[in-house]
């Protein structure tokens, strides 16, 4: 699975390597992981992501890059471009124009379900891993290096955030054998935590408290939907553009907590007629289908999109596509319990 993407590796020297705009814990601690790979081979390397990385894990700028594209610097002297947590080259930004160099080299490395990838041939799309990291995470064995704690912490990010915390369907045992690994090593779980998770502003706060006076239940409770509008952010000392990049998972996982709530849809109005639609399911309600029909994409258990309209259009439209995709569950759900049933007394 990994030769050739190896063989790219061991035969170049200077390496771009980027993940998703609006980048999360995911994306980030795979590239941080693998900038420390690639510096032990004595590689040139830079990690930039067209978008502000969040300030939580500026623990991980190891090398005080700073991590954001600039337009002042020169990009293309870039022998390999390494995308890492999505397979699409819209979601990398600017970066997306050294595609079009015949001088650079494309690896693509994912963990979202697709069948193939039209703008490289160097690609390892791993639907069963639980994180980017996770997937780094065995890169680095297949080159053979030991995990040393930089590798450790980028590791241990990627698999903590986007196991939710090791709660998520996505969660095996591999994530656990990972994250023994990284805490042998001399990762601190409490520490990391500390980082990443224990960063909430007041003005996060204000709006959450917003969002949830807004809070819709539908379908006997199983769809709850939360709004962030442009005034909300006023009288409030935060910038939109710090907006556009907050943590929704605070958000989304409160909500989760409700106890017949299947479905929690976050919608955050950003510009004019610019809604970001950020939705997460319990267990084996699969998502992804809906997002992708809009143009989104994700997970099976969390996904989003930008949605180009207002906040009660594209409301409408996940209400009535979600209300479809839980009497189909719950369809299923009946038939396996009648045939369970049945099953019980031949």
């Amino acid at each position: 699975m990994w030769r050739e993407i190896k063989t790219i590796i061991k035969n170049n020297n200077r390496f771009l390597l980027t993940t998703h705009i609006h980048p999360d814990g995911d994306g980030i601690g795979a590239a941080c992981a693998l900038t420390e790979l690639l510096i032990k081979m004595n590689k040139q390397v830079k990690f930039v992501c067209d978008s502000p990385i969040p300030h939580k894990y500026a623990f991980l700028d190891f090398h005080n890059t700073h991590f954001t594209y600039s337009d002042t610097e020169n990009y293309d002297d870039t022998e390999v471009l390494v995308i890492l947590d999505t397979n699409k080259l819209d979601r990398i930004g600017r970066l997306s124009n050294l595609a079009t160099n015949p001088n650079v080299k494309i690896i693509c490395i994912d963990h979202h379900p697709i069948e193939s990838i039209e703008f490289t041939p160097y690609y390892v799309v791993d639907p069963t891993a639980c994180s980017v990291g996770a997937m780094v995470y065995a890169l680095l064995k297949e080159f053979g290096f030991p995990l040393d704690l930089e590798a450790a912490k980028g590791i241990y990010t990627s698999v903590i955030c986007d196991t939710g915390r090791f709660s998520y369907a996505s969660t095996n045992r591999k994530a656990h054998k990972i994250a023994d690994e990284c805490i042998r090593i001399g990762v601190d779980p409490d520490e990391m935590y500390s980082n990443i998770f224990q960063h909430i502003s007041i003005a996060e706060i204000k709006i959450f408290a917003k969002a949830l006076q807004r809070m819709e239940i539908y379908l006997d409770n199983q769809i709850v939907i939360q709004e962030i509008r442009k005034e909300d952010y006023a009288n409030l000392d935060v910038e939109l553009v710090d907006i556009e990049h907050i943590d929704l998972e605070y958000f989304l996982e409160f909500n989760k907590l409700i106890e017949d709530v299947k479905c929690v849809v976050l919608l955050r109005e950003i510009g004019e007629k610019n809604i970001r639609v950020s939705i997460r399911t319990k267990a084996n309600l699969d998502i992804s289908p809906i997002i992708e029909s809009l143009g989104g994409g994700g997970h099976k258990n969390a996904a989003g999109v930008t949605w180009n309209g207002t906040i009660q259009e594209i409301k409408e439209i996940i209400i009535e596509k979600l209300k479809n995709l839980l009497t189909i569950s719950q369809k299923k759900t009946q038939k396996i319990n009648e045939e369970e049933m049945l099953n019980s007394f031949t």
